[in-house]
Protein backbone atom coordinates (compact mmCIF):
# COMPACT_ATOMS: atom_id res chain seq x y z
CA UNK A 1 0.00 0.00 0.00
CA UNK A 2 2.50 2.69 1.45
CA UNK A 3 4.86 1.49 -1.94
CA UNK A 4 1.80 2.14 -4.16
CA UNK A 5 1.34 5.67 -2.37
CA UNK A 6 4.85 6.61 -3.31
CA UNK A 7 4.29 5.26 -6.94
CA UNK A 8 0.98 7.79 -7.32
CA UNK A 9 3.10 10.83 -5.64
CA UNK A 10 5.88 10.06 -7.88
CA UNK A 11 3.49 10.02 -11.03
CA UNK A 12 1.95 13.23 -10.00
CA UNK A 13 5.14 14.87 -9.15
CA UNK A 14 6.11 13.76 -12.46
CA UNK A 15 3.04 15.28 -14.41
CA UNK A 16 3.16 18.62 -12.63
CA UNK A 17 6.80 18.96 -13.96
CA UNK A 18 5.53 17.98 -17.11
CA UNK A 19 2.83 20.84 -17.39
CA UNK A 20 4.91 23.46 -15.58
CA UNK A 21 7.61 22.44 -18.55
CA UNK A 22 5.18 22.96 -21.41
CA UNK A 23 3.84 26.52 -19.50
CA UNK A 24 7.25 27.82 -19.27
CA UNK A 25 7.68 26.89 -22.72
CA UNK A 26 4.61 28.68 -23.90
CA UNK A 27 5.60 31.46 -22.21
CA UNK A 28 9.28 31.55 -22.96
CA UNK A 29 7.98 31.54 -27.24
CA UNK A 30 5.44 34.50 -26.58
CA UNK A 31 7.99 36.47 -25.17
CA UNK A 32 10.00 36.02 -28.16
CA UNK A 33 7.43 37.04 -30.37
CA UNK A 34 7.03 39.86 -28.27
CA UNK A 35 10.49 40.87 -28.73
CA UNK A 36 9.69 41.08 -32.28
CA UNK A 37 6.93 42.63 -32.14
CA UNK A 38 8.39 45.04 -29.75
CA UNK A 39 11.06 45.90 -32.04
CA UNK A 40 8.57 46.63 -34.99
CA UNK A 41 10.43 43.23 -36.76
CA UNK A 42 8.30 41.50 -39.00
CA UNK A 43 7.98 37.79 -38.44
CA UNK A 44 6.78 35.02 -41.41
CA UNK A 45 5.42 31.70 -41.13
CA UNK A 46 4.49 31.57 -37.48
CA UNK A 47 4.07 28.05 -35.70
CA UNK A 48 2.70 28.62 -32.32
CA UNK A 49 2.37 24.67 -32.39
CA UNK A 50 5.83 23.99 -33.54
CA UNK A 51 7.11 27.12 -32.27
CA UNK A 52 9.05 28.11 -35.17
CA UNK A 53 9.00 31.44 -37.37
CA UNK A 54 11.18 33.42 -39.94
CA UNK A 55 12.16 36.55 -40.00
CA UNK A 56 15.27 38.61 -42.10
CA UNK A 57 17.80 41.07 -41.38
CA UNK A 58 20.22 43.20 -43.43
CA UNK A 59 23.55 43.16 -42.31
CA UNK A 60 26.87 45.76 -44.03
CA UNK A 61 27.72 42.60 -46.33
CA UNK A 62 24.32 40.53 -46.71
CA UNK A 63 20.72 40.13 -45.96
CA UNK A 64 20.04 36.31 -44.02
CA UNK A 65 17.01 34.55 -43.37
CA UNK A 66 17.25 34.26 -39.62
CA UNK A 67 15.04 30.84 -38.63
CA UNK A 68 13.80 30.90 -34.63
CA UNK A 69 13.21 27.18 -33.25
CA UNK A 70 11.95 26.78 -29.36
CA UNK A 71 12.46 22.86 -29.75
CA UNK A 72 9.59 21.49 -26.87
CA UNK A 73 11.68 17.95 -27.57
CA UNK A 74 14.52 19.27 -26.46
CA UNK A 75 13.66 22.66 -24.29
CA UNK A 76 16.17 24.21 -26.52
CA UNK A 77 16.63 27.27 -28.34
CA UNK A 78 17.41 27.68 -31.45
CA UNK A 79 18.21 30.12 -33.94
CA UNK A 80 20.06 30.34 -37.19
CA UNK A 81 21.23 33.04 -39.96
CA UNK A 82 21.13 31.77 -43.41
CA UNK A 83 23.28 32.92 -46.00
CA UNK A 84 21.39 33.95 -49.00
CA UNK A 85 24.11 32.39 -51.48
CA UNK A 86 24.16 28.62 -51.29
CA UNK A 87 27.83 26.90 -51.99
CA UNK A 88 27.62 25.75 -55.77
CA UNK A 89 28.25 21.81 -56.08
CA UNK A 90 31.61 21.91 -57.59
CA UNK A 91 33.40 24.31 -54.74
CA UNK A 92 31.52 22.61 -51.45
CA UNK A 93 34.76 20.79 -51.30
CA UNK A 94 36.73 23.35 -50.01
CA UNK A 95 34.35 24.77 -47.17
CA UNK A 96 34.69 22.49 -44.72
CA UNK A 97 38.69 23.39 -44.09
CA UNK A 98 37.01 27.20 -43.62
CA UNK A 99 34.35 25.85 -41.55
CA UNK A 100 36.50 24.28 -39.00
CA UNK A 101 38.95 26.93 -38.60
CA UNK A 102 36.16 29.48 -37.93
CA UNK A 103 34.45 27.28 -35.33
CA UNK A 104 37.26 26.66 -33.61
CA UNK A 105 37.40 30.27 -33.19
CA UNK A 106 34.16 31.21 -32.20
CA UNK A 107 32.61 30.79 -28.16
CA UNK A 108 29.41 30.84 -29.06
CA UNK A 109 27.80 29.16 -32.41
CA UNK A 110 29.02 27.42 -35.09
CA UNK A 111 28.82 27.67 -38.91
CA UNK A 112 27.52 24.40 -41.06
CA UNK A 113 26.98 23.87 -44.33
CA UNK A 114 24.25 21.65 -45.98
CA UNK A 115 26.17 19.00 -47.66
CA UNK A 116 23.00 18.17 -49.55
CA UNK A 117 22.19 21.66 -51.16
CA UNK A 118 25.18 23.74 -50.34
CA UNK A 119 23.18 26.09 -47.95
CA UNK A 120 25.38 27.88 -45.22
CA UNK A 121 23.91 28.83 -41.89
CA UNK A 122 25.26 30.29 -38.42
CA UNK A 123 23.20 28.90 -35.55
CA UNK A 124 23.24 29.14 -31.62
CA UNK A 125 21.22 26.56 -29.58
CA UNK A 126 20.82 27.34 -25.86
CA UNK A 127 18.80 25.26 -23.26
CA UNK A 128 15.73 26.66 -21.64
CA UNK A 129 15.32 24.19 -18.94
CA UNK A 130 14.52 25.45 -15.67
CA UNK A 131 15.18 29.25 -17.10
CA UNK A 132 12.66 32.51 -17.66
CA UNK A 133 12.75 34.95 -21.03
CA UNK A 134 15.38 37.77 -20.64
CA UNK A 135 14.87 40.39 -23.05
CA UNK A 136 18.22 41.23 -22.85
CA UNK A 137 19.85 37.80 -23.06
CA UNK A 138 17.68 37.10 -26.55
CA UNK A 139 18.61 40.43 -27.74
CA UNK A 140 22.32 39.70 -27.20
CA UNK A 141 21.71 35.94 -28.98
CA UNK A 142 19.96 37.85 -31.92
CA UNK A 143 23.11 40.77 -32.18
CA UNK A 144 25.72 38.24 -31.71
CA UNK A 145 24.45 35.93 -34.71
CA UNK A 146 24.07 38.56 -37.11
CA UNK A 147 27.55 40.09 -36.24
CA UNK A 148 29.04 36.49 -36.41
CA UNK A 149 27.38 35.61 -39.96
CA UNK A 150 28.40 39.12 -41.52
CA UNK A 151 31.43 39.23 -40.38
CA UNK A 152 32.44 36.00 -41.63
CA UNK A 153 30.11 36.40 -44.75
CA UNK A 154 32.96 37.86 -47.06
CA UNK A 155 35.08 34.67 -46.27
CA UNK A 156 33.12 31.97 -47.64
CA UNK A 157 32.06 34.64 -50.85
CA UNK A 158 36.16 34.94 -51.16
CA UNK A 159 36.86 31.01 -51.29
CA UNK A 160 33.52 30.30 -53.14
CA UNK A 161 34.17 32.93 -56.12
CA UNK A 162 37.56 34.50 -55.86
CA UNK A 163 39.97 31.87 -56.05
CA UNK A 164 41.84 32.31 -52.54
CA UNK A 165 42.96 29.72 -50.39
CA UNK A 166 41.55 29.39 -46.46
CA UNK A 167 44.73 30.65 -45.18
CA UNK A 168 44.13 33.89 -47.75
CA UNK A 169 40.59 34.22 -46.62
CA UNK A 170 41.83 34.14 -42.83
CA UNK A 171 44.28 36.58 -43.03
CA UNK A 172 42.53 39.12 -45.37
CA UNK A 173 42.11 42.57 -43.96
CA UNK A 174 38.16 42.84 -44.90
CA UNK A 175 36.81 42.78 -41.90
CA UNK A 176 33.46 45.02 -41.38
CA UNK A 177 32.82 47.60 -39.58
CA UNK A 178 29.20 46.98 -38.65
CA UNK A 179 26.66 49.62 -37.75
CA UNK A 180 23.22 49.12 -36.05
CA UNK A 181 21.74 46.16 -37.81
CA UNK A 182 18.77 47.19 -39.83
CA UNK A 183 15.49 45.23 -39.28
CA UNK A 184 14.29 44.89 -43.21
CA UNK A 185 11.04 43.02 -44.23
CA UNK A 186 11.95 40.95 -47.68
CA UNK A 187 10.72 38.56 -49.50
CA UNK A 188 11.72 35.10 -49.54
CA UNK A 189 11.82 35.10 -52.51
CA UNK A 190 15.18 36.38 -52.54
CA UNK A 191 16.12 32.59 -51.11
CA UNK A 192 13.75 30.42 -53.73
CA UNK A 193 15.63 32.45 -56.48
CA UNK A 194 18.83 30.61 -55.44
CA UNK A 195 17.02 27.70 -55.20
CA UNK A 196 16.97 27.25 -51.61
CA UNK A 197 13.02 26.67 -50.12
CA UNK A 198 12.37 27.54 -46.20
Amino acid sequence: MLEQLNNQLTDESINEKIEDSDMNLKLYWEKIIEYFEEEDWPLYEIDDEKRTAIAYIRGDNATFRVFVWLSELSKTLYISWASPNIVPAIRRHVIPDLLNRLNHRILMGKFVMDPEDGLLTFQIGVSVTGTRFSMGQFDSFMNSGIWTADEHYPKFMYLIYGDRTVDEVLEGKEKPQLKLVEKTEEESGIFEEDGVSN
